[in-house]
């Protein structure tokens, strides 16, 4: 890439070994926010299944992962986020990774993260690694509290696209070209529109599609 680039990132399995929302939603549980663990830990474990074969019903996902959250203030529950990411989400950042994103700010090129985790959890790790900009699901606030729902719409799957390009639009970066960096087949849409795709990490179903399509693929340790 001889020019500058909008380079996007997902998090999640891309440059993070694990799930932050379902790591999150055990941090949760730790802390004593989650009534009936049992019940909830086997409705998570029923969702992220069909997140698996890209069937997820968003919506009922966050509503889940959301419902600890009713009433909590906003700043109260993004300081806690903060420090979980800080002592346990940061260290699970792929080395190369981390060295590739270095590479790719000191080349000039314009650094955005888009999640379909909950925003207070990718910002932190988006400010941390120094992107210039940060997308992930915004949840609803009422009296700055939690309501238990997220806004729409999400950044997930074709959201992705959306966000992106609103993103471009308000950052006056339109005519740049883009560049994704994803593991996951539910980024297929956001994929399929960028300049440059590169698949990270895939699984079965969306290295496949990546070889059919000629897309590269990285292997992030």
């Amino acid at each position: 890439m001889n020019v500058p680039h909008l380079v996007v990132f997902d998090l999640d399995h891309t440059l993070l070994a694990g799930d932050s929302s379902e790591l999150w939603a055990g941090e949760m549980a730790r802390l004593g926010w989650i009534d009936d663990i049992e019940t909830f830990q086997a409705k998570h474990r029923v969702l992220m299944d069909t997140y698996a074969t890209g069937n997820l019903d968003m919506e009922a996902y966050l509503a889940l992962n959301l419902a600890p959250l009713k009433a909590r203030p906003y700043v109260e529950v993004a300081k806690i986020a903060e420090t979980f990411v800080r002592e346990q989400l940061l260290e699970r950042l792929y080395e190369e990774g981390l060295s590739l994103i270095r590479q790719l700010r000191i080349a000039g090129h314009h650094l955005l993260m888009i999640s379909a985790s909950e925003i207070f959890l990718v910002e932190p790790v988006a400010q941390a690694l120094g992107f210039d900009g940060v997308i992930g699901i915004d949840p609803e606030l009422q009296d700055n509290c939690f309501t238990g729902r997220a806004l729409l719409p999400m950044s997930y799957q074709a959201g992705k696209v959306h966000h992106c390009r609103r993103y471009a639009d308000e950052m006056e970066l339109s005519d740049w070209p883009v560049a994704f960096y994803s593991d996951s087949h539910n980024d297929i849409p956001l994929l399929e529109v960028a300049d440059h795709p590169v698949v990270v990490n895939p699984n079965e179903h969306l290295e496949s599609v990546a070889k059919a399509q000629g897309w590269p693929i990285l292997q992030l340790k």
